[in-house]
């Protein structure tokens, strides 16, 4: 696999766990994938040329070990196949040092007019892989508890509504709401592809939040005291649709399987006054002991409440 990306882990980017946060891996991610693509004629010049853009639209990360501040992480990456206007690649993050592999990525990538957002179809030059950048899926990142498959998408709005309590401090499941904003947005009045939608949704956490590790999941305690939060294992994410400047979306989310010591968990994103579906996010996370940083049973006090949003039947 090609080394796509070296950078080492700096304090904004600890969060309140105390570990590198998952948007600064996928801002690794998106840094690798525009340069693989780009060594495969999708440079920034050739997709000006087309007036188009790169969208990542479905993406499966697999988290394997927390990295920490002053770490050397390395990205590495090729491309898995080709399936109609859609690029699949796969890429990992390392940590040389420790010689270990730190997360794991399939994603999907989509070349879109800018104008039109419609999707164009992709150079031969990407459908062309070959042994320098042509990579095959590891059995190590192979997904765990999440699926590669189609989610289901025949769930509306308002059924979700009538079923699913307001935000809870768990983070993971309840109701929220924000407004896209015209300066996320181009000219064209749509979200812009450089702008993640599910973080959109912390933004206002992220700049409330008065230092660098006070962003981030939410820090419990344990029936004993002990600090404690929710550390993703895995996560996938698959873009549907982008919202336009003034739309309200929604963000609705279940957990869909409980374990003894973690959650599998669904969020929903829908444009409010329409109903449109925006994207649908899964999510594997494990209480972690924030002292022992190892995983533990979901306390007695916090199970008792994860009821009111488990809906086992959506997933």
């Amino acid at each position: 696999m090609q080394e796509l990306d070296r950078c080492r882990v700096t304090p904004e980017e600890i969060d309140s766990l105390g570990h590198l946060n998952v948007r600064f891996y996928l801002a690794r991610l998106d840094r690798a994938s525009h340069r693989l693509l780009a060594a495969l004629g999708l440079s920034a010049e050739e997709l000006n040329a087309r007036s188009a853009t790169l969208r990542r639209v479905d993406t499966y990360s697999r988290f394997r070990r927390e990295q920490f501040e002053g770490a050397e992480l390395t990205v590495h990456g090729g491309v898995l196949a080709t399936a109609g206007d859609q690029v699949r690649c796969y890429f990992e993050i390392r940590n040389p040092a420790r010689e270990e592999i730190a997360a794991t990525f399939v994603t999907g990538t989509v070349m879109a007019d800018r104008r039109s957002r419609r999707v164009l179809g992709l150079p031969e030059s990407v459908r062309q892989i070959n042994e320098q950048y042509g990579v095959q899926l590891p059995d190590y990142a192979a997904p765990r508890s999440l699926s590669l498959d189609p989610p289901r998408m025949d769930i509306p709005l308002a059924t979700l509504l009538e079923r699913i309590e307001p935000y809870t401090e768990f983070g993971m499941t309840g109701r929220r709401e924000r407004i896209i904003e015209a300066d996320d947005c181009g000219p064209d009045g749509i979200l812009r592809d450089d702008v993640e939608l599910m973080f959109i949704l912390f933004r206002r956490q992220i700049e409330a939040a008065t230092d660098a590790k006070a962003f981030g999941p939410s820090v419990l305690r344990t029936d004993e005291g002990h600090p404690f939060g929710w550390a993703m294992l895995e996560t996938r994410n698959i873009e549907l649709a982008r919202p336009r400047a003034g739309d309200t979306v929604v963000w609705i989310g279940a957990d869909v399987n409980i374990a003894d010591k973690s959650r599998q968990s669904r969020r929903w994103a829908f444009v409010q006054d329409t109903g449109q579906m925006l994207s649908i996010q899964d999510s594997v996370g494990i209480a972690m002991d924030l002292d022992a940083r190892k995983a533990i049973n979901i306390p007695a006090s916090i199970r008792a409440g994860m009821g009111q949003n488990y809906l086992p039947e959506f997933a």
